[in-house]
């Protein structure tokens, strides 16, 4: 005798009708989103963010904004999960190898995705055929800013100064190969400016050193700076942007310090492992979307000069193939190497 179901409990062919009834409401866009995702039965449990930085940095306050909304949309958690160490390889390697369902996510990146494929030579994976590159999640324009207690007020200033005292001042990076190290050595580039590379293990490092007069000036995403800024041990000389930060209004853009066409700022995606089913990465898509345009989720990138970057799989695999031509062109102009 077959035991009796439970009240509650569909039976199976009429979950599978309830499906078919809702796919197309869902891809007519007329079902939120999260009524979408879950008829389609995913995601089916905790899902994981991965980040290549340590706490403090850049990314690792994007990937917690960002986790917490697609936690409350989906409802499911959605656990940050830092794999630090080789200029984002280690992340990248990690996710590259996981199972490609969509429930393990990386924070792809201008440092792993943009420098990483035209810096290194060899790589433990393919940073596009390995990987299912979803949506753009935000652009963090970049702040030059230097130790208070280097003496200059301005850019040129400060250009002039490292020109007159050769090999002293230094500029850091979250590591070799960073976006923060390549914002330097494209300023040195265009300017002239003389100055030592000192690369870190993250923002968070880097920054700590730079507050303590260890090195000298760093360009990096403003939520790296933005306490030391605060607290006066930074100075602000430049925001990389076409626009003034709201948050400081009254440091200048780098083209009005007399320096157009060096904007430029550090970058963030999602990216999963390759073979992710197509109705999971456009359920993704859409759900970064979602994520990214959310009021209280745009208020936050704002405090820290953060713009959504709004970038369906295709947009978003295109602009990466632009990075990776842009960066190619100052790695060899500078001569940049790896680890």
């Amino acid at each position: 005798m077959t035991p009796a179901r439970p009240p509650h409990a569909a039976a199976p062919a009429s979950r599978a009708r309830r499906l078919a009834l809702l796919a197309p409401l869902a891809a007519a866009g007329l079902l939120p989103l999260a009524d979408a995702v879950h008829a389609q039965g995913f995601p089916a449990r905790p899902m994981r963010l991965v980040i290549s930085v340590p706490p403090g940095g850049a990314g690792d306050f994007t990937a917690r904004v960002v986790a917490a909304k697609m936690a409350e949309f989906v409802g499911q958690n959605v656990l940050v999960e830092a794999r630090v160490g080789a200029g984002g390889i280690v992340a990248s390697e990690y996710v590259a190898k996981a199972t490609g369902d969509g429930h393990t996510l990386m924070l792809s990146s201008s440092t792993t995705h943009g420098a990483a494929p035209v810096l290194y030579r060899k790589l433990p994976y393919d940073p596009i055929g390995d990987f299912s590159h979803i949506a753009g999640i935000s652009l963090l324009p970049a702040m030059m800013a230097i130790n208070a207690e280097v003496p200059a007020k301005t850019v040129k200033e400060f250009i002039a100064l490292t020109r007159a005292n050769p090999g002293k001042y230094m500029f850091s990076s979250s590591g070799n190969g960073s976006a923060p190290q390549l914002f330097g050595e494209q300023f040195k580039i265009r300017t002239g400016a003389n100055l030592t590379h000192v690369p870190y293990k993250g923002s968070g490092p880097a920054v700590v050193d730079l507050a303590s007069g260890a090195v000298h000036m760093m360009m990096d995403g403003l939520p790296s700076l933005i306490n030391q800024i605060k607290s006066g041990r930074l100075r602000p000389l430049a925001a990389m942007a076409d626009k003034r930060f709201d948050v400081f209004p009254d440091v200048p853009t780098i083209a009005e310090a007399g320096f157009p066409g060096l904007e430029d700022g550090v970058w963030y995606g999602l990216s999963a492992p390759r073979g992710v089913p197509a109705p999971i990465v456009d359920q993704l898509s859409k759900l970064a979307a979602r994520v990214i345009t959310s009021p209280d989720v745009r208020d936050r990138f704002a405090t820290v000069g953060g713009l959504p970057m709004v970038m369906g799989p295709k947009e978003y695999l295109a602009f990466i193939q632009r990075e990776n031509r842009k960066w190619g062109e100052i790695v060899r102009a500078a001569k940049v190497v790896a680890d």
